[in-house]
């Protein structure tokens, strides 16, 4: 805890106008007393700290600069992360005492866990007794996960956090061991791929795992960018819907080995039925209408010929499984019809319509 006695008694007889004299004559004390107080190189007795508070009119804990703490549970753990994101290491001894007045809190224990972790990883050469002790606290925190507790906060986030400690403390044997062992719907493939990568692994196993991941990775990418749309449209954010579809089409082509028609054409025109309309409504109908003629090109050619072959993707060489959310409709054209009915403007509409005639 940082006290501030020094720097107050040269504060407040400053803010009194009095020279170190005065002040050393007003307390009957040498001159060298007073300049030793205030550069910090002596403190005074109680009985003088009282005298000193009573000459300038405040109390004793205000003069050194103490702050009573609120040692409510929540403020604990707010104090707790506070720390942690200023990379003050005040922290660990704060965590201790935070444990001792609540040893089997799951939230407090989980602070305290994700701090001894992330100043062991920080550590030059990494500071191992640290990265055990959160290793010690998440196992136990693995025992009192609460029954209403977020999922991403549950066992299974535990286990890979235990995990990638033993990780960087060089087990690496055991770190795979309980990731495999816990890779429910393969949540852990793509951490298990890096580490089996950075290890030298050049198997067919190791980049079957990767690839899923990849997969993955971008269905939700994709599907997430939708989401992101159609709540930007609910909150009428014109200029987020216009950049984030812009975004979302870009991102699809730079996945993609070929312009041939393909699935990701139908979650295209999508995106472009949705960067349309914010062209429309920002005041700009020519550049919408331009997007809607190529958002209905790309929706004929998967509609002609429609492809589902996940061998379209970069870095595929084999057929993977995936989920795109496909709850638009089977074809392109439907998936359109459905994107109209969710923007429900009818300007737009009859913009589409016109170009369908």
């Amino acid at each position: 805890m940082e006290l501030r006695l020094a720097e107050n008694i040269r504060r407040m007889r400053k803010e009194r106008s009095l020279t170190q004299e005065a002040l050393a004559d007003a307390l009957g004390v040498t001159v060298g007393a007073v300049y030793k107080w205030e550069a910090d190189l002596s403190v005074p007795e109680l009985a003088m700290l009282i005298r000193i508070a009573a000459l300038f009119d405040t109390s004793v804990d205000t003069l050194i600069g103490y702050d009573i703490q609120n040692n409510s549970r929540q403020a604990v753990l707010d104090r707790l992360y506070s720390y942690l994101a200023q990379k003050n290491k005040d922290a660990i001894e704060e965590a201790e005492r935070a444990l001792g007045r609540y040893p089997n809190d799951y939230w407090v224990i989980m602070a305290a866990a994700n701090i001894y972790s992330n100043f062991g990883l920080e550590e030059k050469d990494r500071d191992k007794n640290m990265i055990r002790r959160s290793i010690e606290l998440f196992e136990k925190a693995s025992q009192l996960v609460p029954h209403d507790a977020d999922p991403k906060y549950g066992k299974l986030m535990l286990q890979g956090n235990i995990a990638t400690l033993y990780y960087f403390l060089d087990e690496k044997d055991k770190a795979l061991e309980m990731l495999k062992a816990n890779n429910e719907a393969g949540i852990f493939d793509v951490t298990i791929a890096t580490m089996t990568a950075m290890s030298g692994d050049t198997s067919d196993e190791c980049f079957q795992r990767i690839v899923n991941s990849f997969w993955h990775t971008s269905s939700d990418t994709i599907n997430t960018i939708f989401a992101l749309l159609m709540f930007y449209k609910n909150r009428g954010e014109i200029a987020r819907i216009k950049v984030l579809a812009r975004w979302g089409i870009e991102y699809i082509n730079s996945i993609r080995k070929t312009d041939d028609p393909c699935f990701l054409d139908k979650m295209t025109a999508s995106y472009m039925m949705a960067e349309a309309y914010a062209y429309l409504k920002s005041g700009d109908p020519d550049e919408a209408e331009r997007i809607l003629r190529e958002a209905r090109e790309r929706a004929e050619g998967f509609d002609q010929t429609p492809n589902y072959s996940t061998d379209i993707i970069k870095l595929f060489e084999n057929k993977q499984e995936g989920i795109l959310l496909d709850v638009l409709g089977k074809t392109a054209d439907e998936a359109l019809e459905k994107m109209l009915s969710i923007i429900g403007d009818k300007r737009f509409t009859s913009m589409w319509r016109n170009l369908n005639k």
